[in-house]
């Protein structure tokens, strides 16, 4: 069943809006990729390795990764839905005196527009902030636990490796053997170098401390595609970035201040299960990405709901492509 016509406005909506929750890892996820959606609620493996295979994502020869829930060997994931809903009543949108009107940014805006965009926005920041929290596990970790059930997902990731940093003599030279043995091994470049806040602040330390620098180097915050802005350091030919604060879907932080992660985009894919539509009585699963809906009035009560639902599904696809370091002995 297609959307409504109001749907298809309210999901234009949506996808209009700006990003108002920082999307370090989510960006890095979608990141040059077609997401794999479909409109069941599991999303099947086996279909899934053979649309990264025909996609070129996984290569010739490489193995699609086993995935468990909750310690169990799995051959498809059904999502939790990330969901959220703000009600309103018809009174909502007629709350103002005859005549007045709503200006936002110097334009006048109609009131209706006005308090449906509104609840739009807030189920934006909602999503959002949920998807970045199981990107962020998935990314670093290669698992997230759903909010809701506690199932915890786990894909085959990289094993992190451990070097004392006294056996970095010289920055320059080690990040480029790193480099160099992710090349030579994955047969595909490093997209980009993270690192955690410890091994950002110990590089821009180290750089500055060479007599030859003449200017130190400075820390760039640079602005993102989508609004977002990361920090930056340009150092011994690599750009490196800095690893932001970030807390998993329980809220417990997931710390990588120590460690530095190498990756190239095709490790990670993002997916998409179906989510519920309902329209006039009749219930059916829509393949998309984000979808917002309204609920018909409460007969007793006229209260209405704007619900917006993703489920969103983050999957290491190739996790031979991602390198995690940890430097220890960090002051």
């Amino acid at each position: 069943m297609a959307l409504t016509q109001q749907q298809e406005a309210m999901v234009g909506v949506y996808g209009q809006l700006p990003h108002v929750v920082n999307r370090f890892f989510t960006r890095r996820i979608k990141k040059g990729k077609i997401p794999f959606i479909t409109n069941t609620q599991t999303i099947n493996f086996e279909i899934l390795e053979e649309f990264v295979r025909k996609a070129k994502i996984l290569q010739r020869g490489a193995k699609f990764p086993n995935a468990k829930l909750n310690g169990s060997s799995i051959k498809s994931v059904t999502p939790e839905v990330i969901k959220d809903s703000f009600p309103f009543f018809v009174t909502d949108e007629l709350n103002r005196q005859a005549g007045m009107s709503i200006y936002v940014n110097g334009k006048k805006v109609d009131n209706t527009t006005y308090e449906r965009d509104r609840r739009i926005a807030g189920l934006k920041q909602s999503i959002e902030t949920v998807q970045e929290e199981i990107s962020a596990g998935v990314f670093l970790k290669g698992t997230y636990k759903s909010p809701d059930t506690k199932n915890e997902v786990k894909y085959d990731f990289a094993k992190e490796t451990s070097v004392a940093k006294t056996a970095v003599e010289d920055w320059a030279i080690w990040l480029t053997k790193q480099i160099n043995e992710f090349t030579k091994k994955s047969k595909v470049p490093v997209s980009e170098i993270l690192v955690g806040e410890k091994i950002f602040n110990d590089l821009l330390k180290t750089y500055n401390a060479v007599s030859n620098k003449v200017i130190p180097a400075q820390v760039n915050r640079v602005k993102t595609e989508d609004g977002d802005f990361e920090l930056h350091f340009n150092a011994f030919g690599f750009d490196l970035v800095m690893i932001p604060q970030i807390s998993d879907t329980e809220g417990n932080a997931i710390d990588f201040s120590d460690k530095i992660i190498f990756y190239n985009d095709l490790a990670y894919l993002p997916a998409y299960a179906g989510v519920l539509n309902v329209v006039n009585g009749v219930a059916s699963m829509e393949a998309i990405d984000t979808i917002i809906r309204e609920t018909d009035a409460d007969k007793e009560t006229g209260e209405a709901k704007t619900l917006g639902e993703s489920a969103y599904c983050p999957i290491v696809v190739n996790s031979s492509l991602i390198k995690i370091v940890k430097i220890t002995g960090l002051s």
